[in-house]
C-alpha cells in the first residue's frame, strides 16, 4: 500500500511544478538609489500613460485610468521627496 502524502507535501509538489521560482529583478544585498527608483517610477509612469491612451475594451479604461493614475502619484511623491532631500536634477 502506497504511503499517504500530507497535503503539505501535495501543495508543495503542486506549486514547485506550477509556480517556478520568479524573478522580480531587484537588486540584491542593496535598495536602489533614489535615482534609479525615481527613472524606474518615470518608465511605469510612461507606460501607463501609453496603454491608457491605446486601449479600446471599454472594460479596461478604469483599469488603465487607476494604473495611471497610480503610477504618476508615485512619480510625483519619488520627485517631491528627492528634492526635500537635495537631490534636485534636471534629469529627472
Amino acid at each position: 500500500m502506497p504511503a499517504v502524502a500530507s497535503l503539505g507535501q501535495i501543495l508543495g509538489t503542486i506549486s514547485s511544478r506550477l509556480l517556478p521560482e520568479v524573478e522580480f529583478d531587484l537588486p540584491v544585498g542593496h535598495p536602489p538609489t533614489p535615482r534609479q527608483s525615481i527613472s524606474r517610477a518615470r518608465e511605469e509612469w510612461l507606460a501607463a500613460k501609453n496603454h491608457f491612451e491605446m486601449v479600446c475594451d471599454p472594460d479596461l479604461v478604469d483599469h488603465a485610468i487607476y494604473m495611471l493614475e497610480a503610477s504618476e502619484r508615485k512619480y510625483m511623491y519619488l520627485l517631491k521627496r528627492a528634492k526635500n532631500e537635495g537631490l534636485d536634477s534636471p534629469t529627472f
